[in-house]
């Protein structure tokens, strides 16, 4: 039997977010809700340190916004002449690039975890980010949260499991997203997983997932929640 879990709530707000859809090159789209890398990247900034999956019991996070767009990019690329010489020399431009880049306008992403994080979130160390160094982000709100668990509901604007997409026939974007890296000056993917992507602007889908699903009591939005164990286990 599933027990009520005791949490927080965070809504992080933004004029903009790119969350980069694998595998494209030359034009970049953007999903509508970040893969798992993002969470734990946010949870990081606003520790001040990495943050590792083996340190969150649980989180579940959704996200909405407003409108998509597409902007023009301009992105140089560097080299020196000579990396292993000493000095290291000057790095020059080598190449510049425009390509498009899809974003999202007005996000707002509301992520829910263990009491014990609220206090990173009201004095974050580094700047948040919803993608890339210009999609800066602000805590909108802080509360404390009850999680009450159920068998069925109507998600949007959450990451699903591929095996609840599958058992549920349910329609969502399928993508092979990250889950986490390594604080590796040169990060290293820790593992990848198969989510269905629900867009919080396109439709709600309802689903059946036991020990999956859990509804907040204050507005009754229902999402899948993330435990520790699941995630560790993939990871491995």
């Amino acid at each position: 039997m599933e027990t009520v879990l005791e949490g927080v709530r965070v809504v992080l707000t933004a004029y903009t977010a790119s969350f980069r859809v694998p595998s494209f090159v030359g034009h970049q789209l953007t999903l509508p809700v970040p893969p798992l890398s993002t969470i734990y990247g946010l949870l990081s900034a606003a520790a001040g340190r990495w943050v590792l999956p083996d340190e969150v019991t649980w989180l579940a996070f959704r996200c909405e916004y407003e409108g998509k767009a597409m902007d023009l990019e301009t992105i140089y690329q560097f080299e020196r002449a000579n990396e292993e010489a000493l000095p290291m020399p000057k790095p020059l431009p080598k190449t510049r690039t425009v390509l498009q880049r899809e974003f999202l306008a007005m996000p707002r992403l509301t992520v829910y975890l263990p009491p014990g994080w609220e206090a990173l979130f009201r004095a974050p160390r580094y700047a948040l980010l919803l993608g890339r160094t210009q999609d800066v982000a602000g805590v909108d709100s802080i509360a404390s949260v009850t999680l009450e668990p159920v068998k069925e509901g109507a998600v949007s604007g959450v990451l699903l499991l591929l095996e609840l997409v599958m058992q549920n026939n349910t329609p969502a974007w399928l993508h092979n997203l990250p889950i986490a890296f390594t604080d590796e000056p040169r990060r290293r993917l820790l593992g990848m997983g198969i989510f269905g992507v629900v867009d919080a602007r396109r439709h709600f889908a309802q689903l059946r997932a036991p020990n999956w699903l859990f509804r907040d009591t204050s507005n009754g939005v229902v999402l899948p929640v993330y435990r520790r164990e699941w995630i560790v286990d993939v990871l491995q």
